[in-house]
């Protein structure tokens, strides 16, 4: 029975430890870089702002529309005279027997008067109204490129931030390996000592170099806690939930392995700086067009159709009560005439905007190039560094392997294996950071490129 009792506990057991595993898994998601932005572009909170303002541009355009459509609105409205106004007329107008002058009063109206009616107007030419319509549709396109250019800043952040984690995941990897190598190294050299085959100090050193590592590692931790937080927050992701990166480091590196022409000409006429400086000029002349259909008439159709009543008694709902209708139907032309040269120097300014944004398109087609050429610099650069890398940790690691078959045989100073340590971690630091510089240069290549 007791051995039943703890086989049944053990179960339990087993079985609790299961759901907490399976819980874990199913919390901590996986993604390469690739699903890092496609997650980002959906949850990205900059990414839903600028979506948002798209949808309000959209919404913006439809709001313009129905300026142009017809315009109802009614009215209704109920007077009550406390003192009915009165209208002097000479009497004798009406009644030559009367003398001339005698005044006559008359109540100009009831005290009870109600009316209400409904009108409709409708824009039948209004040439600012043809230029706002245009204008909101540009400022649409704005708002999506806008949007785009969100996404490219996101993207790019991502990049760079995906490859700092993964980048320090592979630095402390290896640094837990030299912390191995340099413990057993330590542990042979104290061993040494205790016969008293070498000196105390060799034995410190290699204390020294070991407290080092712990050291790196741990700061290396705390730095990949921190980079990792900053990754989740431009994806949009649950900065308290758990995330595995898959993609590594030596992937991503290798997508960026080829050298670039710097000299070779570059089309930019896709890029979004280049659509954004466009349309922007496109708005520029459009406000130009609508300061100048200022000064065109607008015509306006109106029709209206009213009732009214009144009465010295309140009688609105008596159903006896008579009510009489009117309608029209009009056309209303207005006539720009002379505004005090307002008009005028507006129009001079709109044109001076657009020249300005003339200009800024110039400029940004000249800055987009030179933007190029310097990543193509940038980026040959750090391949190149990338290359020098590789080739210096084969040779300290070479150096380190040496001195330490010479610091075992008795052969080299525990200050020449602490150097060949020394030169061996700084070529592995090297390595990742020009794994890390060579990515970043490649994003900031297809972006100037205007292919992020």
């Amino acid at each position: 029975m007791e051995k039943q009792s703890i086989t049944a506990k053990k179960l339990k057991i087993g079985i609790a430890a299961a759901f907490v595993i399976s819980g874990f898994l199913q919390a901590q998601q996986s993604f390469t870089v690739e699903q890092s932005l496609d997650y980002a572009i959906n949850n990205n909170v900059s990414v839903k702002k600028a979506r948002i303002d798209q949808i309000k541009a959209s919404q913006k355009v439809k709001e313009t529309t129905g300026i142009g459509l017809p315009q109802i609105s009614g009215q209704a409205k109920y007077n009550y005279y406390l003192k009915t106004p009165v209208m002097l007329i000479d009497a004798s107008v009406f009644d030559p027997s009367v003398p001339a002058g005698s005044i006559q009063e008359f109540p100009q109206g009831l005290k009870h008067n109600t009316n209400a009616g409904v009108t409709l107007t409708q824009i039948l030419f209004n040439g600012s109204y043809l230029v706002g319509l245009k204008s909101a549709k540009a400022y649409k396109e704005t708002a999506a490129l806008a949007e785009e250019k969100t996404e490219i800043s996101i993207k790019e952040g991502i990049m760079m931030a995906y490859a700092a984690v993964i980048s320090t995941d592979e630095n402390i990897k290896t640094l837990e390996e030299n912390m191995k190598v340099a413990e057993k190294t330590l542990n042979d050299t104290k061993a040494t000592y205790k016969v008293g085959l070498t000196e105390e100090q060799n034995v410190e050193q290699l204390e020294f170099s070991y407290k080092s590592l712990e050291t790196n590692k741990e700061n290396l931790k705390r730095t990949r806690t921190k980079l990792l937080m900053a990754l989740k927050y431009l994806m949009g992701y649950p900065l308290e939930k758990e995330i595995e990166l898959s993609t590594t480091l030596d992937e991503m590196v290798q997508k960026n392995q080829v050298l670039v022409d710097q000299n070779a000409s570059v089309d930019i006429t896709n890029h979004i700086d280049m659509r954004l400086k466009n349309n922007a000029l496109k708005v520029s002349e459009l406000q130009l067009k609508y300061q100048k259909s200022q000064a065109l008439p607008s015509l306006t159709g109106i029709a209206n159709y009213g009732i009214n009543t009144g009465s010295n008694q309140f009688n609105v709902f008596d159903t006896k009560t008579r009510w009489f209708d009117s309608s029209i139907l009009g056309l209303q032309l207005d006539i720009p005439i002379f505004s005090g040269l307002q008009r005028h120097w507006q129009t001079q300014q709109a044109q001076l905007d657009v020249t300005k944004a003339q200009l800024d398109k110039e400029d940004t087609e000249k800055s987009l190039k030179k933007d190029y050429f310097e990543k193509s610099v940038d980026y040959n650069n750090a391949f190149e560094s990338y290359k020098t890398a590789q080739e210096q940790i084969k040779l300290s690691s070479s150096i380190y392997r040496k001195e330490q078959i010479k610091f075992k045989e008795g052969l080299g100073s525990s200050f020449d294996l602490q150097n060949s340590e020394t030169q061996l971690y700084n070529s592995q630091s090297l390595l990742y950071q020009s794994a890390i510089n060579l990515i970043q240069a490649k994003v900031a290549l297809d972006k100037a490129k205007g292919e992020l």
